[in-house]
């Protein structure tokens, strides 16, 4: 569901902003945990709308007002994982990490554990594969979304998407190696 904006003259207001809150605030906050899963999501998704209030000239020329929103998303969550790293480098911030999600009470354990895998798997991804992968395979944006989102040719997308799909393959294939082992079963005991 987009925002409809109908001439470049109108100007955006609060309203605009509010409506494209209740039709993305939820997927947003679901892409920031992934992308900055030491951060708290809440937060960085009051900071996503805190732009696009500020900046309301940029949504009127916004191809789409859902890509432009995750590409605020992507770009603010890695600003502040690079800034706390650099907190915990300098001891800062407490190093521990704080699990942020939520858990839904009817989540079974196979779903906290497949989220947990994910998450893991996609730490050992480049950050600009993990966005594509994150926008893409998770959100569902369309490529060309993801493409505005992150400010890249459509063609980058589809290589970062190859080699980020090949890698968090990988890395849950070795989680699952790991797992076997540690609790002596087989590797064919283990389901891919």
């Amino acid at each position: 569901m987009e925002l409809l904006l109908t001439t470049m003259e109108r100007h955006a207001t609060l309203d605009d902003v509010r409506r494209l809150y209740v039709a993305h605030a939820a997927e947003l906050r679901q892409a920031l945990s992934r992308l900055a899963p030491s951060l708290d999501a809440d937060d960085l998704l009051q900071e996503v709308f805190l732009v696009a209030i500020a900046r309301p000239e940029a949504l009127l020329v916004a191809e789409s007002p859902r890509a432009w929103l995750y590409g605020i998303a992507v770009k603010l969550a890695a600003t502040r994982v690079r800034s706390s790293k650099v907190r915990r480098f300098f001891g800062l911030e407490n190093a521990e990490r704080i699990e942020t999600s939520v858990d839904a009470p009817g989540r079974t354990l196979e779903q906290r554990d497949a989220q947990r895998a994910v998450t893991a798997a996609l730490a050992s991804v480049s950050s600009a594969k993990r966005e594509a992968f994150v926008l893409f395979e998770l959100q569902g944006l369309s490529g060309e979304e993801v493409a505005q989102a992150l400010s890249i040719p459509l063609k980058t997308v589809w290589t970062r998407l190859f080699h980020a799909r090949r890698e968090v393959t990988a890395a849950v294939e070795r989680q699952l190696l790991t797992e076997a082992r540690t609790s002596g079963l087989r590797r064919e005991e283990i389901q891919p």
